[in-house]
């Protein structure tokens, strides 16, 4: 009987020991690969979000470290998830990757965040990159994560996305952001972005002029978090179906990778004149265009068919992967 009795205790504290991640009946998160619908963010929650997430096979989930990644303009984020999936597997931190609906999250409400709409500034808190705090404060309230602060990568609209985020929310728990191969940016010019063709200066989304965005201590903060500009050295295209035009786009570059290096530029300049810190980094990758798994590993090499092949043995110092998580371990 006292056999029995010790063995009663030991399964009750072993299910009491079980993290929340197994513990929940409605916990949407496991070990693997999982999905769900979120619409816990009340000013947005007719406009669900799927949410991938990534968590190890193994490991302690409670002190993993957090990556979101932002998919591109075709919406498909488990392309480029499969590849930080291996990682996240190997090296032990956790990935989630929210899937923007097009038909629910256009243009203007993900790759610019949804900060102004037809020239009129929507209500703060109706921006969709609300949505990554709402999100990341689920995934602990689930799963007894203890990680106080998320990594970020977006690559293409996602790219867009992440700097905009780092730009728009002072206050977020962003650590290291990665924005790559981005097909137009958010100078920090608050009299606005000069056309190179007019007299024109262009705001909202090529600057911040005429947004709550144009204030010093939002510009200070974003210059100085930790955030890598990255682009492709052969992302050079001028046309595509993806590639933005016009006299907006043209006037910070007439493909991506000008366009990047003008942002840096631009923004290097603005911290140096007004004597602010500046954390950011410009990092190229040589060999790589438009290409969301060139711009993780860093490189690729091709097959006998031509097709490109990435292996996690074969990445480069420039690739979003060594930057996140070998250079700043």
């Amino acid at each position: 009987m006292k056999l029995i009795k010790k063995i009663i205790i030991c399964l009750i504290a072993i299910v009491a020991s079980v993290t929340p991640l197994f513990a929940a009946d409605n916990n949407p998160y496991s070990r693997g690969l999982s999905s769900f619908e979120f619409t816990e963010y009340e000013p947005l929650k007719d406009r669900p979000i799927t949410v991938y997430c990534y968590i190890p096979t193994k490991g302690d989930i409670e002190n993993m470290r957090v990556l979101f990644m932002l998919h591109g303009a075709g919406r498909k984020p488990l392309i480029s998830m499969k590849a930080w999936n291996k990682f996240a597997e190997r090296d032990g931190f956790i990935v989630i990757a929210p899937l923007y609906d097009m038909k629910l999250y256009p243009g203007w409400r993900y790759q610019t965040g949804g900060v102004v709409y037809k020239g009129k500034v929507q209500p703060r808190e109706n921006w969709t990159y609300n949505t990554i705090e709402a999100i990341f404060d689920h995934f602990k309230k689930h799963t007894g994560s203890k990680a106080e602060v998320y990594d970020m990568f977006g690559h293409s609209a996602g790219g867009q996305f992440t700097h905009r985020f780092a730009l728009a929310m002072p206050h977020a728990r962003l650590n290291i952001g990665v924005a790559a191969n981005a097909g137009h940016w958010t100078m920090p010019l608050v009299d606005g972005m000069p056309s190179i063709t007019t007299d024109k200066m262009y705001g909202w989304p090529y600057s911040v002029k005429g947004t709550p965005l144009a204030d010093t201590e939002v510009l200070k903060k974003f210059l100085s978090r930790k955030l890598y500009i990255q682009v492709g050295k052969d992302d050079t295209k001028t046309s595509g179906k993806w590639v933005p035009k016009g006299d907006k786009a043209l006037s910070q570059g007439k493909h991506r990778l000008a366009r990047a290096r003008a942002m840096y530029k631009v923004s290097k300049k603005v911290a140096k004149k007004n004597k602010w810190e500046f954390n950011w980094e410009k990092v190229e990758v040589k060999g790589v265009g438009h290409n969301s798994r060139g711009m993780i590993y860093g490189t690729y090499t091709l097959d006998e068919n031509g097709k490109k092949k990435f292996s996690m043995d074969n990445i480069t110092k420039n690739g979003a992967y060594y930057i996140l998580y070998q250079l700043n371990k």
